[in-house]
């Protein structure tokens, strides 16, 4: 097993390459796009630094609250748990100050830490006919939001993190950390061979897959659509990180 940390082994340069054919096409659409995108960014910035009370009261109510995940161009916005007795269906029907609700809160499994520092956090939300929760990751499958709506901010106590959207599709309902071993660098290599998979159903950034590797982290918030059965993903890679915290050792065990 080696270390690998994001900061001494990948160049964060070629790791934000991966927008350079995105952010072209936003350019060449002239100055008033690129002028609004550059208002919205600073607009963005300031919404994540003001979670700081909000986040500090809530922890206060209910200890499982460790993150806040907002999606800049969707309503959410909300505070992320974990249940520290081990319970993963738990938040699945209640919300997040631990009452019983139909639509539940955003929740991790207790097989991610909650440090961030995993190769993918999988993050789970309902999709409720309200539009609520993780209803609107449904709009990432349409192909001119997912070129227009690009980052994914997380809020943690100290931290702010950042990641880039870089793959939205439908898959069948599987657990993605029963599925893949992530511990290992070929679990995290098998998951990143899905996203590769060719699929009508499936958006994604081109040549993302010559700049993302075991190495990275990355962050996927899950869905269930009612209506299909189907599993919705939105999938994103971490290229902020004011604090420099988030680092972790990499096995590359079952490589041959």
């Amino acid at each position: 097993m080696r270390e690998i940390c994001r900061y001494r082994s990948i160049d964060m340069k070629t790791v934000k390459r991966i927008f350079v054919i995105t952010m072209t096409v936003v350019l060449l659409t002239g100055c008033s796009k690129t002028e609004k995108k550059d208002t919205a960014s600073v607009a963005e910035q300031g919404k994540v630094s003001a979670y700081s009370s909000e986040y500090q009261s809530l922890k206060a109510e209910n200890s499982d609250v460790f993150g806040w995940v907002w999606v800049p161009g969707t309503d959410i916005d909300y505070p992320v748990l974990q249940s520290s007795s081990g319970d993963d269906s738990f938040y699945k029907d209640h919300d997040y100050l631990g009452r019983v609700s139909e639509n539940g809160a955003i929740y991790t499994e207790a097989a991610n830490m909650t440090d961030m520092c995993d190769f993918n956090e999988v993050m789970h939300g309902s999709s409720p006919s309200d539009g609520t929760m993780f209803a609107p990751l449904q709009k990432f499958l349409d192909r001119d939001f997912f070129d227009q709506h690009k980052n994914i901010y997380v809020y943690m106590d100290g931290n702010s993190l950042t990641y880039a959207v870089f793959a939205a599709f439908v898959r069948d309902d599987k657990r993605l950390l029963e599925q893949y071993d992530f511990t290992y660098a070929s679990g995290c290599q098998a998951f990143l061979d899905e996203i590769s998979e060719k699929s009508m159903n499936k958006n994604v950034v081109e040549g993302w897959e010559e700049q993302i590797g075991p190495e990275n982290f990355l962050l996927t918030l899950s869905t269930v659509d009612k209506a299909s059965g189907k599993q919705v993903i939105v999938v994103s890679c971490l290229i902020g990180d004011p604090a420099g915290k988030i680092d972790r050792f990499v096995d590359y065990g079952g490589y041959d």
